[in-house]
């Protein structure tokens, strides 16, 4: 798992170069036929990720790319899951709230994943058998290691491994900047009720798993619908540091089996 775990923060920090590149220096938009927004950054992270996955002969499915028949994806027992910026509407907005998401998944759960948000100087790594990590060192210092043969070790040296409790005045509950719905408002309100002192902060993309995992939120929230590729690096992060990924619905750990559509009825992570 390390050797695969090597592969993708490799292929994460080399996407991030180009991405904030693009961000800074300046992209282009088109409008997908779903109407959601997708850049040259997106297309490109995408071109190099998938660059480097291929090397381990493992399927990838990603969200700039075109998808395998629902027949070829119940035959994946284990596929990379992919999106090359999740939150490409905070990266048009130049809020700075994107990630680069990579994850490994089976039919249930996720096993390794990579969490990249280079605006914001973040990156979250965690893989079965290993646990979960932060980097605790300067962003740009990821881009000199991202030649070293055992990545891992090297990233390991200067993280914080996660299973952090919060230590927060208020219950804090991040919840999605672009996508907040009467559902999450409702749930909102039964949180007030519960804990009284509650604290809402609308953010963009799945780099609020991380956060949460890290002990600086109590939970996150996303109520409505989202595709595998919008949890599937988070998930691992999550897990790996002892937390849970509900499905809203079933109050179940979330799985992937709903190949028809690739999405997750809505889900929650919690830390308290």
């Amino acid at each position: 798992m390390k050797r695969l775990l090597d592969v993708a923060t490799k292929a994460a920090i080399e996407a991030s170069k180009e991405v904030l590149r693009l961000y800074k220096e300046g992209f282009s938009v088109s409008i997908k036929e779903d109407k959601s927004p997708v850049t040259n950054g997106d297309l490109k992270a995408n071109e190099i990720i998938t660059d480097y996955l291929r090397s381990t002969s493992i399927p990838i499915l990603s969200e700039e790319s075109e998808k395998e028949s629902e027949e070829v994806l119940s035959s994946w027992q284990k596929y990379w899951c992919i999106d090359p910026i999740d939150g490409t509407q905070e990266y048009v907005n130049k809020t700075g709230e994107y990630c680069i998401s990579i994850g490994l998944l089976t039919p249930e759960t996720s096993l390794l994943g990579v969490l990249a948000a280079p605006s914001l100087g973040l990156f979250y790594f965690a893989a079965e058998g290993l646990g979960s990590f932060k980097w605790e060192g300067r962003y740009e210092e990821l881009y000199d290691l991202s030649d070293k043969e055992n990545l891992t070790d090297e990233l390991i040296k200067n993280s914080v491994k996660l299973s952090i409790k919060p230590e927060l005045e208020e219950y804090t509950i991040l919840t999605s900047r672009s996508n907040f719905s009467a559902i999450d408002e409702e749930y909102y309100q039964e949180l007030k009720k519960e804990y009284h002192n509650v604290t809402k902060l609308r953010m963009g993309s799945a780099i609020k798993i991380g956060l949460v995992a890290e002990g600086k939120a109590n939970e996150y929230a996303r109520l409505s619908p989202v595709n595998f590729w919008d949890i599937a690096g988070g998930h691992a992060i999550a897990k790996y540091a002892g937390l849970e990924i509900i499905d809203y619905h079933t109050k179940k750990p979330v799985t992937y089996k709903d190949i028809s559509t690739l999405k997750i009825p809505g889900y929650k992570i919690k830390n308290i």
